[in-house]
């Protein structure tokens, strides 16, 4: 009996170990540190940890974001899919700057994140140097990269 309870409260309370979170109207512009982040009309969605992360003492935020694969051809394949992006921005002046944008998932492209839920973005993760990123998808059985953000210009550093 302890058992199916515990399945039970799994199936009702999953854990996911990132703070990134869809933002509830993703269409409304609101504030991370003291930036006003304005998001653009097209997203069909929208996520953040709504957290600012200091590399090489700059500070840097991540959105994700989700658009329509097939906007001009909703009824062919992944016509009701995504593709989300992870953008990347440091800032300056109070200012959001975009320094890169990296794929996150795609139905057209068929990847998808290793953590693969889609609302789940523990295979995203910060640390010293900067952000990585973990895919699994048609053909690949798992991919890593490193995004260093403390080098003069981003590099995305693919991991073995």
């Amino acid at each position: 009996m302890k058992y199916t309870w515990f399945f039970f409260i799994f199936m009702v309370f999953p854990l996911y170990a990132s703070e990134i979170k869809e933002v509830e109207d993703r269409w409304k512009p609101f504030l991370i540190e003291s930036v006003t982040i304005n998001p653009e009309k097209d997203l069909w969605s929208l996520y953040s940890d709504k957290k600012i992360h200091i590399v090489n003492s700059k500070k840097f935020f991540l959105l994700i974001k989700g658009f329509p694969s097939r906007p001009g051809n909703p009824t062919a394949q992944c016509g009701a899919g995504q593709e989300m992006y992870a953008d990347i921005y440091r800032i300056e002046n109070k200012q959001a700057v975009q320094v890169q944008r990296i794929m996150v998932s795609s139905c057209w492209r068929s990847i998808e994140q290793s953590s693969a839920v889609n609302d789940d973005f523990s295979s995203i993760s910060w640390n010293e140097k900067g952000v990585t990123f973990e895919w699994s998808g048609s053909g690949v059985e798992r991919l890593k990269a490193q995004l260093n953000l403390d080098a003069v210009s981003p590099e995305l550093v693919f991991i073995p």
